[in-house]
């Protein structure tokens, strides 16, 4: 079967196909501007009739197709029919079909009712994807589900479920460029959200415009949204548990952490976090990100030691947070030591050290401790005769080991500014970088701009502000998706839409079948939604092939 064009569409409407007939797009009556119907290129678009049946839950009753039950709607007839937040209407059309025995017609809905982008237009996502909307529409036919950003009714940043991608239907774009260099097709009538708050149409909007902006940056390897409101930023993955608990998936559990169940950082989407007791999370953690892979995977003390003493280091140049988080610990340790609800963590604490340490080790280490609080310099004397010692029982093979190391550093062509940043921003340390690419930590003292950009030292400011505003010729196959939750999602491109407003329902027009076409239209939207009567709002699709064997009439 192939689409039929619009002289085939005006030779079958003159024969009784289609009462009444426009023969052109109507864009205008009078004085007035309506949104338009008629033939156009590749179809037809319907008009609505001025009776509505408009859905309200006042009765707590139950759509049921079996059983109509009239009570769930409100008979209304005017030019204009208000839905209501998330509800639907029904309607007629305007016009009576009659479609030939070998064509099947298919009802697509009006961009100016969905307000719309063109099929790449990338989407960001909470996992840290970003697919174009005409991917989603496949994905999401396959049973995926995709989770954003949208703008609460009080301008905070929330995680939010986007469904329905799908493709709506041909129609004219304008291009709208940022001054980050990213370019967004959209409808005219589509709405963005602007830096106060306001919802205004792409066709309204102007050059040097500032538009709601999406920030996220990477900490420790944990996106971070910039909450608009508050001023500052947020870890996603709280976001996205705070959506879990909106939606009872789990309950909200004192002294807990979020986990990453696929331990990938940056996947942020609801199913993959859990609730964790904090101290199995922080010992889940620590066995994994200090573990000595020639032993086996075994916990390396050392290692987490170091850790902790460079994480010290880098909060004592901080006065004020390092003087709150002494009194912190201080009360911690207290409260261990003292309070009933930790004897057996404490009893189990003192017998590990019992079984771990000899009386030749638990000596030294007391002696290291005295010497240190006294600010002795024996102190260092020791540590450095430690040091010495390990490099003398060494019998030649881990020297050559570093250096082995090193030569094959310097001859891997991999290692470049672009792997450093992936493996930072994938494992979110330094460390854990340096396994990821199997190198020293040295390595990275050879990327000092890529570091200092990792560790939050520099970033670049851009504001999302529009630097001019194109009209595309011809038309474009346009998508959209819904946000039942806020009515509105963020785009890759670092801005804030508006969602598809009013989604059209209608059954494919079958062979033979003839009447007045039943218009079913949902606002997908925590908002009111106007429709009109006796205006554009569904396009018809005819396809002509083979007459069947049984049609409609028959």
């Amino acid at each position: 079967m192939s689409i039929q064009p619009d002289h085939w569409i005006r030779a079958k409407a003159l024969a009784g196909m289609i009462e009444p007939f426009a023969d052109r797009q109507v864009r205008q009556e009078g004085d007035a501007k309506i949104i338009s119907y008629g033939l156009s290129s590749f179809g037809y678009d319907l008009r609505a009739a001025r009776e509505w049946k408009i859905f309200v839950n006042a009765f707590h009753t139950v759509v049921d197709p079996k059983e109509f039950d009239s009570s769930a709607f409100v008979d209304f007839e005017g030019d204009e029919c208000i839905i209501p937040p998330n509800s639907f209407v029904l309607a007629r059309s305007v016009e009576y079909l009659r479609i030939p025995e070998n064509v099947m017609v298919v009802a697509v809905g009006k961009s100016s009712y969905a307000r719309c982008f063109s099929g790449d237009t990338r989407v960001a996502l909470v996992d840290g994807s970003s697919p174009t909307l005409k991917e989603m529409a496949t994905r999401s036919q396959n049973g995926e589900m995709f989770w954003g950003y949208s703008l609460s009714q009080h301008g905070r940043i929330e995680v939010t479920l986007l469904e329905s991608p799908r493709f709506i239907a041909r129609d004219s774009l304008l291009e709208i460029e940022l001054d980050n260099g990213e370019r967004i097709k959209a409808t005219p009538d589509h709405q963005f959200i602007v830096r106060d708050g306001r919802s205004v149409m792409a066709k309204d909007l102007k050059p040097k415009d500032s538009l709601m902006p999406l920030y996220r940056k990477h900490f420790r390897g944990y996106e971070m949204t910039y909450q608009p409101i508050q001023g500052f930023y947020y870890p996603t993955h709280r976001l996205a548990d705070e959506w879990n608990l909106r939606h009872e998936v789990y309950p909200s559990v004192a002294n807990s952490h979020r986990h990453h169940i696929d331990h990938d950082r940056k996947n942020n989407n609801p199913w993959n976090l859990e609730r964790m007791n904090a101290s199995v999370h922080i010992r889940m953690h620590n066995s994994l990100s200090y573990s000595l892979i020639e032993d086996g995977g075994e916990f390396d003390p050392v290692q987490h030691g170091l850790a902790v003493r460079d994480a010290y280091a880098r909060l004592r140049q901080d006065d004020t947070r390092y003087r709150a988080f002494r009194q912190q610990q201080s009360k911690k340790a207290f409260d261990f030591w003292h309070q009933t609800q930790y004897k057996d963590a404490r009893e189990r604490l003192l017998n590990l050290r019992q079984r771990f340490y000899t009386p030749e080790q638990r000596e030294l280490q007391r002696q290291r401790i005295v010497a240190a609080y006294a600010n002795n310099p024996e102190f260092r004397a020791v540590t450095a005769s430690h040091s010495r010692a390990a490099w003398q029982r060494d019998d030649g093979s881990r020297r050559a080991q570093q250096r082995e190391i090193a030569r094959g550093i310097k001859l891997r062509e991999d290692i470049n500014e672009v792997s450093v940043r992936e493996a930072l921003d994938r494992t979110g340390s330094i460390r854990g970088a340096a396994r990821y690419l199997k190198v020293d930590r040295s390595v990275f003292r050879r990327f000092p701009q890529i570091l200092q950009s990792f560790r939050g030292e520099a970033k670049s400011v851009v504001n999302h502000k529009i630097v001019a505003i194109r009209e595309l010729p011809g038309e474009h196959d346009t998508y959209c998706l819904t946000v039942p939750e806020a009515g509105n999602f963020a785009l890759e491109a670092g801005v804030f839409v508006h969602n598809c407003g009013v989604v059209a329902n209608v059954t494919p027009l079958e062979p033979g079948w003839e009447g007045h076409v039943t218009l079913e239209f949902s606002n997908t939207t925590p908002l009111p939604a106007r429709m009109y009567a006796n205006e554009g709002c569904v396009q018809l699709l005819f396809f002509e092939g083979e007459r069947p064997d049984v049609t409609y009439a028959d």
